[in-house]
């Protein structure tokens, strides 16, 4: 049966509707997005405007000059200007300020958030232990200073990063030639809940923490005699065990607690490279009633004669016990047959004193 040539024109409304109906449901879909960014948008502002007016004052203070709302489609993005938080409260009364912060959300999760710092940031504190509480000022400029920060159901803290690019640091002083001074090409750190291995809670409130630092320096004023300024890596990884369960603005105040209630740091993979010092270490550290560490590592060390001459150089042993270490350490080596040319000795700090095998390498002064 053939058509009639009437029936030929009503198939073209038909066609016409196939070809528009996919722009107009992208168009519904683009209108529905972008109502449900600016109700997001909306709800990040709320809450950022709520935030800071609960903690105006008390233990923690946050606030800013300005702040605006950008980054349609793809993120929103708070833009503070002159942000600030302080804990005037605390024995070190510190306060943090910077030029200007980015926050990063997706409009989907504003559970995780991306912080990008512009500009210059100070840090303001007391050292409520030291010369009568003097108060001090670090000025830091870097390259890239980024954070990234997501919230862990039912955990205190969540998994947060850091990553600072070629810093600069100046603690009291305003210019290069004052103040103490330090530097890093990078620093790292990263922490996160420690896992359970799958099974039930652990009974103690641990988490797992990585830091890393690259192409550091210290004025010569302030380095080690024997290390000197140059500090080519220190990395680690450990786990923090029996923190406290309350949050507290101040370090020292968390620190103490930590300590009081059997605090303990488990290094798993250590490394430092500063000066003559060649090290790899493992073991468990704590703090003694003074507030110094305390503990066992199992080490190797590199190029051991060097750093005993190292050591009688900066007058910290004898030439005499160079010998001996020398030797008793040359012995070690070859029983352990280490081919790269490492020996395993043990670091032991006790007492304010830092061990490495029978030698007396360095003293420590109380953390707080």
């Amino acid at each position: 049966m053939t058509s009639t040539p009437s029936e030929a024109p009503l198939r073209k409304p038909a066609t016409r509707a196939r070809i528009f109906l996919p722009a107009i449901a992208l168009a519904v879909l683009a209108a529905i997005y972008s109502i449900y960014w600016y109700v997001m948008a909306g709800k990040a502002r709320d809450f950022l405007e709520s935030f800071a007016a609960q903690h105006q004052s008390g233990d923690v203070a946050v606030n800013w000059s300005g702040l605006a709302i950008s980054g349609y489609p793809y993120r929103v993005e708070a833009n503070f200007t002159a942000p600030a938080v302080s804990a005037p409260n605390a024995p070190e009364a510190w306060r943090w300020s910077a030029d200007s912060l980015a926050a990063d959300f997706l409009p989907y999760s504003l559970n995780h958030v991306v912080l990008k710092v512009g500009g210059e940031q100070l840090l303001q504190y007391r050292d409520p232990a030291r010369n009568g509480g003097k108060r001090h000022a670090v000025r830091i400029s870097a390259e890239g200073t980024w954070a990234s920060y997501v919230n862990v159901k039912d955990a205190p803290f969540g998994r947060l990063a850091i990553d600072i690019n070629n810093l600069v640091a100046l603690k009291d002083g305003k210019a290069p030639s004052a103040g103490q001074r330090f530097a890093a090409g990078r620093l790292q750190f990263h922490t996160r809940p420690a896992d359970a291995a799958g099974g039930p809670p652990t009974a103690d409130v641990s988490y797992d923490v990585a830091i890393q630092g690259d192409n550091m320096a210290l004025d010569d004023s302030d380095a080690p005699r024997v290390l000197g300024p140059r500090i080519d890596v220190i990395a680690a990884q450990a786990r923090i065990r029996n923190l406290p369960r309350n949050t507290n603005a101040s370090p020292v105040d968390f620190g103490r607690a930590w300590a009081q209630g059997g605090g303990v740091l488990t290094i798993s993979d250590m490394q430092v490279k500063w000066g003559p010092l060649d090290l790899w270490a493992q073991g468990e550290l704590s703090l003694d009633a003074q507030a110094r560490p305390q503990g066992r590592l199992e080490a190797s060390v590199a190029d051991y004669a060097g750093l005993l001459k190292a050591l009688v150089k900066g007058k910290v042993i004898s030439a005499k016990d160079e010998r001996i270490a020398t030797v008793g350490l040359g012995i070690v080596a070859e029983l352990q047959g280490d081919q790269a040319g490492r020996v395993r000795v043990p670091v032991t700090i006790t007492e304010g004193k830092i061990f490495l095998g029978p030698v007396l390498v360095a003293r420590l002064e109380p953390l707080f």
